[in-house]
């Protein structure tokens, strides 16, 4: 068997990471990722074992429906959110990075996990179509900006309109779904409707700006290349 070679921690942390949770827990979440890796695990199995336990804690909310089943739930899905952070370390620090890795990251969290997660809430609370709404909110807002930087070339973050707006780009840096969900599992004991309230008002908000910003900059890029050609 193919010895490993050594856990790279400075390769393992992401760099410059603008999300604010994220960037505190980065110096513990990436000794985890070490212990992790020369435990022998891949980033494939633990990206397969945090679907594992959140989907066991969505499960807890509804076979135990009391106080108790909703802390299983939010200790499992912390213990997952943890798992979410080590798996790219794993993968930059262990030099493992492979595009199915990426795939199934991808997959697990957000058409899966996120998507269960949200509806489930809604099913508990019984604000099922809120529920719904985050689900198509967050789904949008991350296509979008899929689409975005493949037309345009690069990230809507880094190009030079966005940047002339740093306390509206720093804001919006700093928020992330999956760091968010750092938090619901505290607020899922005590009021988990406000979970699927404050998604959906923040996606939505987010996901309206961000599309203003796109066509603006897209319609740019097209009156540039048409006057490019126009004139040469």
């Amino acid at each position: 068997m193919k010895k490993r070679s050594a856990f790279d921690e400075k390769k393992a942390l992401y760099g410059e990471n603008p999300v604010y949770i994220s960037k505190l827990l980065d110096p513990y979440t990436v000794k985890i990722a070490k212990v992790m890796y020369n435990l022998g695990f891949t980033p494939n199995i633990i990206t397969l074992l945090n679907l594992f336990l959140g989907l066991i804690g969505i499960a807890m909310m509804f076979l135990i429906k009391n106080f108790y089943g909703l802390l299983i739930a939010a200790i499992l899905i912390t213990l997952r959110n943890i798992g979410d952070t080590v798996d790219g370390k794993v993968a930059r620090g262990g030099n493992m990075k492979t595009p199915i890795g990426g795939f199934l990251d991808l997959v697990s969290d957000w058409i899966i996990f996120h998507a269960f997660f949200f509806i489930a809430i809604g099913f508990l609370t019984e604000h099922i179509i809120v529920g719904f709404i985050c689900v198509i909110g967050y789904m949008s807002r991350e296509f979008t900006r899929r689409q975005f930087t493949k037309s345009y070339g690069s990230k809507i973050t880094k190009t030079e309109v966005v940047k002339k707006m740093p306390l509206i780009v720093s804001l919006a840096r700093k928020y992330d779904l999956a760091s968010a969900l750092w938090i619901w599992p505290f607020v899922l004991l005590v009021y988990p409707a406000f979970i699927i309230y404050a998604t959906a008002i923040i996606e939505y908000v987010l996901l309206t700006g961000e599309l203003a910003l796109d066509i603006i900059l897209l319609l740019k890029k097209k009156n540039k290349y048409i006057f490019n050609h126009t004139f040469t």
